[in-house]
């Protein structure tokens, strides 16, 4: 077959109209033709700059499918001539908000159509997406985008607000200093909304309202792509069941299955959504169920011991019951500690040695790590949870709760203390310093738990 010359296609984007529709091109009418003949290409992911290997390449209105290899590169034979569209798709790009990219191309019988399909890179988003005085995407920010609808209804909401945060550093006077960073933005006319220059290096706290009614506060993360698809839902019904002073209402259920990488059912998971008194605990089939839940989108979250955590995001509707799978990875063991001590210090150790069994390392330091270090403080920027801001004659330590940043609860040695207590001691004397964020704060702590967290630090002259 003779081969036609290679023509870069970008794939156009997919979205709701206004502001992104521009960017979109119309689905081609195919031509009346005869024959077949074959498209032979790549897949170019522009938002990571880097061919793009597994992504499914399909022939729209036939089932010719192409999988592209280490190269990003794929082969369609047989291919009806005329004026096709390809579709692209990968889980990457799903995660991203990107599915079924399409894109049209000639095909003419007995020959090769050579092709280059591009992923739009995200200054072409930002272009499209970010409409009026443009939010900087640079290097470490990026797009998250979506729609909000009604949970019960799931009609698209106009004017619905969309509240997104997350912790920044910025330096002053040559002193780094943590900050809040919060951008709320309206849904459109078609309930689409589109946030620009958020933070792609760090959780975002994400919550959609509409005028008294709320979302829960839900966590992401951006990825490497830098640019996020996720649907918030709101529910405007007015509920006047009885609640738990501080809970919030709902008539939603929530059931699921929590399980090992292996397969095998967890018992004795512990599942919960932020802001909600009370929790469940799985059986030995790993089944849990929740209820009494508000609707609207909602933060799930489970945990077992010898297991990290999961956080999912889930849509729940009252008088609805929702069904989830979870699967929990079991996390590296921590050498066990070992000391002298009275009684009361022992029992202490003894539940410390617990936590230790089944924290990962991004919640403890031991003795190896705290070694060597010129301070105490120095320590706490190894806790991705905690942001710390150095100030004459002291050191905060933050963390992030909702849009505001707050002070986590301080203990040493099993009472109540401060950062500068803290930053007094030597790290040489420390054997264990604990970072334990909302959902995760141990039991013996929560004794006037504000919802900010927990630091706790352990000294070798504990008796």
């Amino acid at each position: 077959m003779a081969m036609s010359r290679w023509a870069l296609l970008v794939i156009s984007l997919p979205f709701l109209r206004h502001p992104v529709a521009a960017a979109q091109d119309p689905v081609p009418t195919p031509r009346a033709a005869t024959g077949v003949g074959s498209i032979r290409g790549e897949v170019y992911d522009s938002l990571i700059g880097a061919r793009l290997e597994g992504a499914h390449v399909r022939v729209h209105g036939t089932n010719l499918l192409a999988t592209t290899n280490s190269r990003g590169r794929f082969m369609l034979d047989s291919v009806p001539a005329g004026t096709r569209v390809l579709l692209v798709d990968h889980p990457a790009l799903d995660s991203a908000g990107l599915s079924d990219l399409p894109k049209g191309v000639l095909v003419v019988a007995g020959r090769t159509t050579q092709v280059r399909l591009a992923v739009p890179s995200l200054r072409t988003f930002a272009a499209t997406a970010c409409a009026g005085p443009p939010a900087p995407v640079g290097g470490d920010s990026g797009i998250v985008f979506g729609a909000v609808r009604d949970a019960e209804s799931g009609l698209r909401l106009t004017g619905a607000t969309v509240t997104m945060s997350w912790v920044a550093v910025q330096r002053a006077g040559g002193q780094p200093s943590v900050v809040a960073r919060v951008r709320d933005v309206r849904t459109d006319s078609l309930g689409n909304y589109y946030v620009c220059g958020v933070a792609s290096s760090v959780g975002v706290n994400a919550r959609a309202s509409a005028g008294p009614f709320a979302s829960g506060e839900l966590q992401l993360e951006l990825g490497e792509r830098r640019l996020l698809r996720h649907d918030l839902s709101v529910s405007r019904e007015e509920l006047e069941e009885d609640t738990l002073p501080g809970s919030t209402p709902g008539l939603a259920t929530l059931v699921g299955s929590v399980r090992a990488k292996s397969g095998a059912p967890l018992v004795d998971a512990r599942a919960g959504v932020l802001g909600v008194i009370g929790d469940a605990v799985t059986d030995s089939a790993g089944r849990f169920v929740l209820a009494g839940l508000p609707s609207g989108s909602q933060m799930l979250f489970v945990r077992r011991i010898g297991y990290g955590y999961s956080a999912t995001a889930v849509e729940l509707r009252n008088r609805d019951t929702t069904r989830v799978s979870l699967e929990l990875e079991a996390i590296t063991l921590l050498d066990t500690i070992r000391i002298s001590a009275s009684r009361w210090a022992r029992a202490e150790l003894d539940e410390l040695e617990r936590r230790l069994e089944r924290a990962s390392s991004s919640r403890v330091l031991t003795a190896e790590a705290l070694r060597g270090l010129g301070t105490v403080s120095t320590a706490f920027y190894n806790f991705p949870s905690l942001h710390v801001q150095r100030r004459p004659g002291g050191v905060s330590v933050y963390m992030l709760r909702g849009a505001r940043l707050c002070y986590p609860a301080v203990w040493l040695d099993g009472w109540p203390s401060s950062i500068s207590e803290l930053d007094a001691q030597r790290p040489e004397d420390l054997f264990a310093l604990e970072v334990y964020p909302l959902f995760e704060v141990p039991l013996r702590y929560q004794q006037g738990y504000t919802g900010c967290g927990v630091v706790l630090v352990w000294t070798r002259h504990l008796r």
